[in-house]
């Protein structure tokens, strides 16, 4: 057959990776580019679709019979890192297993992250007619066109695909509102891996130039997105760094004509944040690593953050495991962050550090938990800021032995770190009466409706008794261990409802209820109704007349 005959449909089972996140609201490039792939491959528009797996779940058997009548169904999925989300929910391994079981006439395909592991490959084997290599859309261009990509125009192609691919961001259930993830290398570049970790398993790896991703940025642009995250690579320092024996020479100029292109290319740009960043490298090459924080802190929105993989504190853990940083390294590079980064636009840091700790590793032991929660502790105690923790539990790969440990203590060792350190650096970050801007409703329940920003790990904040889909500002009002509360802003005295004027602090139920039945007119009569003792700080923050 022809391939401009062919019909096709992507299901985007969503993915999440150490180095890329394609979780709603963000989109990842394994999706455009295999969109583009297609259509450079002679596939027309008009015979490709793409679905999510929510949209695929909302009405199943309608939609799997769709897909009965189509030549090719290709499924992309993996999550090696998986988290919990909100914006949508990856597909698991038994709709994986029964999409490929229930579809009889196309040709299934399985493709992403989840095919560079062994035991997944020999999972879904006799469900799917090929399992994709890890790109699918080098892979199925290749197929499709008969002809063979050489290494050195691996590049050219994915650049090109990403281009055309652009256009499938308009498909998104969630388009406009969604964070298009931009890769800038594939693939960890150091010579020994963590050992845990999947990123190991990558057998095809390329960096893009800058000028691609300027050009990207500006496909997407025209599409009608405008939010970004340099989010697919292990490490934002080493894009263009080269290497020296077993060091990396960073490259603080290209990292510099990267972020100045992506603002150029889109001069309406929203947001525009990171991801990964090794602390390790940060304290090897204090003075070039410092130029590449300044220039993102420069050049980014507000609400970034720099992921650091510390995974523990434990240095027993550390050496056993290959991991490539030290407590001590981890302490230098959050210090050097929140003294570049730190600084506040529209209230919030530019650029802060998250932390992640990770458990079931080789070689972990009660202490382990001692010496992390010493460490978060003498963060709080320096007053530097976290913008996030992140503790989570070892995803086993290929041979990872499995490590066992208490789970009642690692239940109360979370807790303790919700309500000693989570709830005081999210004080710091988000302090009582700072406005964010541009949130998106995400899930309504009972008087509170969770919201987030658009950006990199956004902090979910519940706005209280509104059920707006959007909100222009909402002005933070309390905090929790791991979310913030918000009432929506700017609001006049009289438009509060009771549940609103109860979460201001020092209100409560019964002036709650004197202020709807007098209705202050201005601030002396609410000063009177309030009584001398309520704190003008609070009175000026939150009521406007």
């Amino acid at each position: 057959m022809k391939n401009s005959k062919i019909k096709i449909t992507i299901i985007d089972g969503y993915l999440d990776e150490p180095s890329c996140l394609g979780v709603p609201p963000y989109i990842s490039p394994h999706v455009r580019y295999l969109w583009g792939a297609l259509l450079e491959a002679g596939v027309q528009a008009a015979n490709l679709n793409y679905i999510t797996i929510d949209e695929l779940r909302q009405n199943k058997n309608e939609e799997l019979e769709k897909l009965e009548s189509l030549d090719l169904v290709i499924l992309i999925a993996g999550t090696t890192v998986p988290g919990h989300y909100l914006g949508g929910q990856p597909a698991s391994a038994a709709e994986i297993k029964e999409i490929g079981q229930k579809l009889f006439y196309p040709t299934k395909v399985l493709a992403g992250p989840i095919t560079l592991i062994k035991k997944m490959k020999e999972k879904f084997e006799d469900d799917y007619d090929l399992l994709a290599s890890e790109i699918a859309a080098l892979d199925l261009y290749q197929r499709l066109q008969a002809k063979e990509i050489a290494a050195e125009q691996r590049n050219e192609y994915i650049n090109q695909f990403s281009l055309t691919g652009a256009q499938v961001v308009k498909e998104h259930p969630n388009y406009p509102h969604i964070i298009a993830e931009l890769e800038t290398f594939r693939g960890c570049p150091r010579s020994s891996h963590c050992a845990f970790c999947s990123e190991r398993l990558k057998k095809l790896t390329y960096s893009r130039q800058p000028e691609a991703l300027s050009n990207e940025v500006k496909a997407l642009a025209a599409a009608g997105i405008h939010h970004y995250r340099l989010g697919s690579q292990t490490d934002l320092l080493l894009y263009g760094a080269q290497k020296k024996r077993e060091d990396f020479i960073l490259n603080p100029a290209q990292i510099r004509e990267l972020y100045q292109g992506i603002r150029k290319a889109d001069p309406k740009l929203q947001v525009l944040h990171m991801d990964n960043m090794n602390p390790a490298e940060i304290a090897r090459h204090p003075e070039k690593a410092g130029q590449i924080i300044e220039t993102i802190a420069k050049y980014n929105t507000p609400g970034d953050t720099a992921a650091f993989g510390l995974e523990s504190a434990d240095p027993l853990v550390l050496k056993k495991n290959n991991i490539d940083s030290t407590a001590e390294e981890n302490y230098f590079a959050i210090k050097l962050m929140n003294d570049i980064g730190g600084k506040r636009e529209d209230g919030i840091p530019k650029l802060l550090p998250g932390l992640n700790f990770l458990h079931g590793l080789i070689g972990e032991r009660k202490e382990t938990l001692n010496y992390n929660y010493d460490f978060l502790q003498k963060l709080l105690q320096d007053n530097l800021m976290l913008r996030r923790i992140n503790i989570r539990q070892v995803v086993r790969l290929g041979s990872y032995p499995e490590i066992k440990y208490s789970q009642g203590e690692f239940k109360k060792y979370k807790e303790k770190i919700n309500q000693e350190i989570n709830q005081e650096m999210l004080k710091r970050v988000f302090p009582t009466g700072v406005i964010l801007k541009d949130l998106y409703s995400e899930k309504k329940k009972g008087s509170l409706n969770y919201c987030r920003q658009l950006g990199t790990y956004p902090i979910l904040t519940a706005v209280i008794d509104q059920n707006d889909d959007f909100f222009d500002q909402v002005k933070v009002i309390d905090h929790g261990y791991r979310s913030i509360t918000a009432l929506k802003w700017p609001k006049k005295v009289n438009e509060y409802s009771k549940k609103e004027l109860e979460s201001i602090p020092g209100i409560g139920s019964k002036r709650a209820s004197s202020i709807i039945l007098e209705r202050p007119q201005n601030k002396f009569e609410l000063k009177q109704l309030l009584g001398d003792n309520f704190k003008e700080k609070t009175l000026n923050e939150f009521f406007k007349f």
